[in-house]
């Protein structure tokens, strides 16, 4: 009897330690354990190791539960008849079955969901060993189901990180404004330059020829740091800073012509994603670009402060007379 129960409670306790690990190990995710490498956590390399690749470590989980629960279960029999005779196998099996469910299945994943951190932490360098001694075999099995399943690549979807970011703000572990950063810098790709574009009718520009003292009214009055120019068929030639022009009209060089200060203009398409309007604006080092229609007519201008109020919403100065242009004036 001692040694029927000694062998139970080993089998038991073997078989729990696999199933706690097992659940423990997914329910860390592989940007905690990351998280926890970074941190230099004891064990942490070893678990982000396992966690970047699941397949084997949970191969020798597997291994390790079934010849638990397989040699428990011969030996347990085996004991059981050479104390009770033949006639007490039914009856134990069935209370070792029952056990094994209980205590070594359901209550160990429960506490390793629970306490998934410190188990999987602790587990991760013993697993990973086993993992290797067992790497002959477990080179076999991948081999065997490989014939019958084909393993795809694991990729987090848009969607789902979407989801995590909302489940992530209802639990407290980021910001709200955070979750609420995370649904915009996604929403760039879904939305056009024409989407945000301060349109053409309300745009105020310079004409190509005329001189620094002839444009300054229009700077006087108007707020803006960039204004493009203009010819006169109405096409736009350049972009020129309202600030080198007020610089040359205070020293003096107001009869120079605004052509002198233009910039070379960038020009997009109006179906050009907000995503990539924002990587042209950071790799050309520049703030504004000309919409144009397929026929060259300029439709509207889309600036680095447009695609930035995409990400963080509505930016207001002391200046600004009108919140959002696009609006109308």
């Amino acid at each position: 009897m001692p040694l029927l129960a000694a062998t139970v409670l080993i089998v038991l306790l073997v078989a729990a330690v696999f199933a706690a690990v097992e659940a423990a190990l997914f329910s860390t995710s592989f940007a905690r354990a990351h998280v926890l490498k970074r941190q230099n956590r004891w064990g942490s390399h070893s678990l982000a190791m396992i966690r970047g690749k699941m397949s084997r470590p949970v191969t020798t989980l597997v291994i390790g539960t079934n010849v638990t629960t397989i040699v428990g279960s011969l030996l347990i029999g085996h004991i059981a008849t050479e104390t009770y005779g033949d006639a007490a196998i039914g009856t134990v099996t069935a209370i070792v079955t029952a056990l094994i469910i209980v205590f070594g299945e359901l209550f160990p994943k429960v506490i390793g969901e629970r306490y998934a951190e410190p188990i999987a932490l602790a587990s991760a360098p013993i697993l990973r060993a086993l993992t290797y001694v067992l790497s002959p075999l477990i080179w076999c099995i991948d081999r065997l189901t490989a014939i019958f399943a084909h393993r795809a690549r694991k990729i987090v979807s848009e969607e789902e990180l979407k989801i995590l970011s909302e489940i992530g703000s209802r639990e407290g572990s980021i910001e709200d404004d955070e979750a609420a950063l995370i649904r915009r810098v996604f929403s760039l790709n879904d939305m056009r330059a024409t989407d945000i574009m301060t349109p053409w009718r309300v745009v105020d520009s310079l004409s190509a020829g005329k001189t620094v003292a002839e444009s300054a009214p229009l700077l006087m009055h108007k707020p803006y740091s960039r204004y493009p120019v203009v010819d006169s068929n109405g096409e736009v030639v350049g972009i020129v800073q309202a600030k080198a022009l007020l610089i040359a009209l205070a020293r003096g060089k107001g009869s120079d012509s605004i052509d002198d200060f233009m910039m070379r203009p960038v020009f997009v398409p109006p179906e050009k994603r907000v995503d990539h309007l924002l990587t042209l604006f950071l790799s050309n080092r520049r703030h504004q670009a000309v919409v144009l229609s397929a026929s060259g007519k300029p439709l509207g201008v889309v600036t680095f402060e447009d695609v930035l109020e995409q990400l963080v919403g509505e930016i207001v100065d002391e200046t600004d007379e009108v919140v959002d242009l696009r609006k109308g004036r």
